[in-house]
């Protein structure tokens, strides 16, 4: 395996970070506006193929952009649009007007798999029409979306997917408020009627591809998670060398250093695990255990990184003209999407089990 990033990687890294960069301290972001400036940048198409106006640069390469967003605690829903909608929809084929809208910042997509992957949306067939009633809460990336990519449970028992317009009909999406500044909805369907061709796959193959996703979107939490880390970090580390307590700064004394230098490793490790997990699933072989592993650490060292950040800014850290606070909420709300760490702990021991 190979650490060092590519050129293409490279330059979505760098491109990313000019890019980000003057998001770090803002507030009342205008959302939509930036997220065309990234369409023009051809950064929300890194995933994607060619054929839809993607650069076709690779799941590493996603995982780049995702970091970087993490470096900012970025509220944009990046994952939603270009992982849990994006990559399914390319892998399939489906919506390529869609997604080459997506490409060009035209386009919000967002989608929900249900709590760790069990929808609570129920759909009935209906001919060659279904209907499709249930809600669910907490869905990233909805207020702002145009089109969302639902997950349903058939009444036959396998799970189905749906892109369903923002406007049909029985569909309500209200917005919720997180202390996280994140944009998230709570949809509700009410005997929906879609058509045939509102499915995405076929309905025998969609528990397939609803687990191929997760599992990439596994990952991507873990890059925005180490960005979230990295960043913490840096800021506090700056923060402990500056900070000046009995003539000295507070980074000199013992405990202060050793808990900094914990935080360090923490985020090393979120390091090495995630780009180990993202190289192996971007070889397309099976590395759900290093998923796994990867997204373990990741919601345990997360949360140990920005616990310490506050901890060592004290009163600063909840200071809303400081950024800190902002990686806090981002990275608790990081780490229980889609499972917290006991989740994922258990989901490893079953992988190793079975081998």
């Amino acid at each position: 395996m190979d650490f060092a990033f590519d050129e293409s990687q490279t330059a979505v890294r760098e491109l990313a970070r000019g890019l980000f960069s003057k998001l770090h301290l803002a507030t009342n972001l205008d959302l939509p506006a930036v997220w065309r400036e990234l369409g023009r940048a051809n950064l929300l198409g890194v995933g994607l193929p060619v054929a839809v106006g993607g650069s076709d640069s690779g799941f590493v390469a996603l995982c780049c952009l995702l970091e970087q967003a993490g470096e900012v605690a970025s509220p944009l829903p990046l994952l939603p649009a270009l992982v849990f909608a994006g990559l399914p929809l390319a892998h399939t084929g489906a919506a390529p007007a869609t997604l080459a809208a997506l490409c060009q910042g035209e386009r919000v997509l967002c989608a929900s798999y249900g709590t760790r992957g069990e929808p609570a949306l129920r759909a009935r067939r209906e001919g060659e029409n279904w209907v499709v009633s249930g809600s669910e809460t907490c869905v990233e990336g909805a207020p702002l979306a145009d089109l969302l990519l639902l997950a349903a449970r058939s009444e036959a028992g396998p799970r189905v997917l749906f892109l369903v317009d923002r406007s049909t009909s029985g569909l309500t999406i209200e917005p919720q408020s997180v202390a996280s500044g994140h944009s998230l909805g709570r949809i509700q369907l009410q005997d929906v009627r879609l058509s045939g061709a509102a499915l995405v796959g076929d309905p025998g193959q969609a528990d397939a591809l609803i687990d191929w996703t997760l599992e990439r979107a596994y990952v991507a939490q873990c890059a925005y998670e180490l960005g979230l880390g990295a960043r913490a970090l840096a800021m506090t580390a700056r923060f402990a060398g500056e900070r000046q307590q009995f003539g000295r700064p507070i980074g000199t004394f013992q405990a202060v250093a050793q808990r900094v230098a914990d935080a360090h490793i923490a985020v090393e490790t979120m390091r090495l695990t995630l780009w180990r997990a993202a190289w192996l699933v971007e070889q397309g072989v099976d590395a759900r255990r290093e998923i796994a592993v990867a997204r373990t650490i990741a919601t345990q060292a997360g949360h140990e990184v920005v616990c310490a950040a506050q901890h060592i800014h004290g009163s600063m850290g909840f200071d809303r003209d400081y950024p800190l606070y902002r990686y806090f909420l981002a990275s608790k709300q990081n780490e229980l999407l889609l499972g917290g760490h006991n989740f994922h702990l258990a989901r490893l021991g079953k992988l190793l089990s079975c081998d």
